[in-house]
């Protein structure tokens, strides 16, 4: 897939952790950034989905009961 190239500044540690990765894994440090960015990208659509789900319980009244919310704190 074509993509475009953009900038980002990191600090040096940072830089030298991703590099050090990318030569334990052979790849480039492109690679793992990529990556990275796409994990990121995952976890932020299954937060967003997770909160779009919850805000549709909460309106439909959905609402744990008073026993319920006490269990988890027991446990």
């Amino acid at each position: 897939m074509p993509g475009r190239n953009f900038s980002v500044r990191i600090e040096n540690d940072k830089l030298d952790e991703i590099d050090t990765l990318a030569k334990a894994q052979a790849r480039s440090r492109n690679f793992i950034v990529t990556e990275a960015i796409e994990r990121y990208l995952a976890e932020e659509r299954r937060w967003i989905a997770k909160v779009k789900e919850g805000l549709a319980a909460a309106e439909a009244g959905d609402f744990a009961s008073e026993g319920e919310v006490a269990a988890l704190f027991e446990g």
